[in-house]
């Protein structure tokens, strides 16, 4: 149980080492980014509850750990809300914006920072203090945290790697020059970190040592969330086209072109049998992983430019004309959906039998069924 009073400025947890299969605890429930859950949401959806976190949110996700929800800012705040009621149980201010999701293990809380000096934190969820803090250049995408290492890229185009328990520096890779890094890193295995930047160069790195183990230069510059399954990772691009590359060699396996070059693809989801990614002309396509093969599209009022998110029925997508919907996996028609109070352009995620979603300009909502039933493992 979290310990935290509303109007406490500060996140602790007594037990934050003590986590489970239903805790969200980085951007897209896992590193490799899927952002496919095995799980299922009976419709209708109704609101549970919704929060005003005063400020508005990155690309990424929200995390949840032992049934609270934290939340991260562009304010540079990290707020814990109550899952089940929507409550506030404290908030950190970091002091400079926040747009990649924390990441939490070990009971620590790994939050990295837009801008100012202080660019890496590492906060003790039990204390709720920091253990320690780093200072260099800003980091504006999601973090990958296994083995020891924490890895993130800068906006100078700099990926390096520090220690989780110490914060010291382990190695600096540079993937190229004037560059920058917005799309959220990926852990594609045990082994390999990968990055796309704004040049349009795909980078696999290893883990441990920051070696390059190959580049692929991608048809345009990479802003919005890739995502990897198995041996193959997708990359979404801002001049009409989706690339999907080997993990083995980062060879194009295939990639799909709209007419237009001024297409902009946004964050992607991937599933054993389903690649999803929406773009800005309003359109939500499904392609079948290893073939290429367009499987349905799906058109909407207005641009997609969130991740969608995959359950095992459904897809449930967000437009920047704040609309929520969730689509038939199998087919793409429209089954549900729902007006917001602000523009979605982050991920969701499937918690406790319900649906998180975050809009602009500062609201966090829960959705639940309307009859209290759901198939959720997460």
């Amino acid at each position: 149980m979290a310990i935290a009073l509303s109007s406490c400025q500060t996140i602790q947890f007594n037990r934050p080492t003590n986590t489970s299969e239903k805790d969200w605890l980085v951007d897209g429930y896992t590193q490799n980014r899927s952002r496919a859950v095995d799980a299922d949401l009976t419709l209708p959806l109704s609101q549970a509850w919704e929060y005003n976190a005063a400020a508005g949110f990155g690309p990424g996700s929200p995390l949840v750990l032992d049934n609270v929800v934290l939340v991260a800012t562009r304010k540079g705040e990290i707020h814990s809300i109550e899952l089940e009621t929507g409550r506030k149980r404290g908030f950190k201010s970091f002091g400079d914006g926040i747009e990649g999701s924390p990441a939490i293990q070990d009971g620590q809380m790994f939050v990295a920072s837009a801008w100012g000096k202080r660019i890496l934190s590492s906060f003790n969820l039990k204390t709720g203090a920091y253990t320690w803090r780093k200072r260099g250049v800003p980091i504006e995408s999601g973090i990958v945290v296994s083995n020891g290492l924490i890895v993130a890229a800068d906006v100078f185009g700099a990926v390096r790697a520090y220690e989780s328990k110490t914060g010291a520096d382990v190695w600096s890779t540079s993937i190229g020059e004037r560059i920058s890094v917005q799309s959220a890193l990926l852990l594609t295995d045990p082994t390999s970190v990968f990055v796309a930047d704004d040049s349009g160069v795909a980078t696999l790195l290893s883990l441990d040592t920051g070696a390059i183990k190959w580049q692929t230069q991608l048809d345009g510059p990479a802003y919005e969330g890739s995502s990897a399954l198995g041996n193959l990772i997708v990359v979404p691009t801002t001049r009409g086209s989706v690339q999907v590359l080997d993990l083995n060699s980062g060879e194009v396996r295939w990639s799909f072109k709209t007419d237009s070059k001024s297409v902009r693809f946004g964050g992607t989801a991937i599933a054993e049998d389903l690649v999803v990614v929406g773009a800005s002309d309003a359109t939500v396509r499904a392609f079948d992983p290893e073939s290429g093969l367009l499987k349905w599209e799906t058109s909407f009022p207005d641009v997609v430019s969130a991740a969608p998110l995959i359950t095992q029925s459904h897809v449930f997508v967000g437009t920047l004309g704040q609309e929520l919907f969730a689509l038939n996996r199998f087919t793409g028609e429209i089954e549900w959906q729902t007006k917001m109070r602000g523009r979605i352009k982050s991920s969701m995620a499937v918690v406790g039998g319900g649906l998180l979603v975050l809009s602009e300009p500062r609201y966090v909502t829960y959705f639940k069924p309307e009859g209290g039933e759901s198939n959720a493992s997460n």
